[in-house]
């Protein structure tokens, strides 16, 4: 791997990995100062761009960048908390729980990891599926309070989790590495559509 993959500047990689490190360590310790993640990903980046690239700062946030691709997650991002705030997920959820409490108590459990999970994979495949999964979580609480009995909340959440991660796969905007991948093959030559 050495020889594939050689180190060019040690001090360098020394710096990045040392503020990777910190910011990592500092994510696992949210708990206790319950700063803003986004906040201390931020400093880390600018902190590793001041200490490697002290004198070229303009070119590495010009060209190296991918600047489509953080305007779009933006945009997304905002979509989601838009829909969030007009009520969407409060209306699937309601509409969820109406439709599962409708049937007996022995299937209850599983008509609402499969309503979840298909659900989950049919929306996150045309809304990013973090920023879904992150809204969806106040609906398989309210699921979970309503029915306590009967819907355990570690197994939708795990319903959850398999239904964004599915259909993550199913369109160029359902995952965050799939929109990654586009923009970098398409600023190599290579175009990527929708579906």
């Amino acid at each position: 791997l050495k020889k594939t993959y050689q180190v060019y500047d040690e001090p360098r990689l020394l710096i990045a990995g040392t503020t990777t490190f910190f910011v990592i360590l500092i994510f696992f310790l949210h708990p206790v100062h319950h700063k803003d993640t986004a906040w201390i990903a931020l400093i880390g980046a600018f902190i590793t761009i001041a200490f490697t690239n002290p004198h070229d700062v303009q070119d590495a946030l010009r060209n190296h960048v991918e600047w489509d691709t953080l305007l779009f997650f933006a945009g997304l991002f905002v979509l989601v908390e838009v829909c969030a705030a007009m009520g969407l997920l409060t209306a699937i959820g309601s509409a969820l729980a109406s439709v599962i409490k409708s049937q007996p108590e022995e299937d209850q459990l599983t008509l609402a990891i499969t309503l979840i999970l298909w659900v989950s994979a049919i929306t996150s495949a045309f809304l990013d599926n973090i920023p879904y999964t992150a809204t969806m979580i106040p609906v398989v609480k309210i699921l979970a309070d309503e029915l306590p009995d009967t819907l355990p909340v570690k197994t939708l959440a795990w319903a959850l989790s398999f239904g964004a991660c599915l259909g993550g796969n199913g369109t160029l905007l359902g995952a965050s590495a799939n929109i990654v991948t586009a923009g970098l093959s398409t600023s190599k030559g290579f175009g990527i559509s929708f579906l």
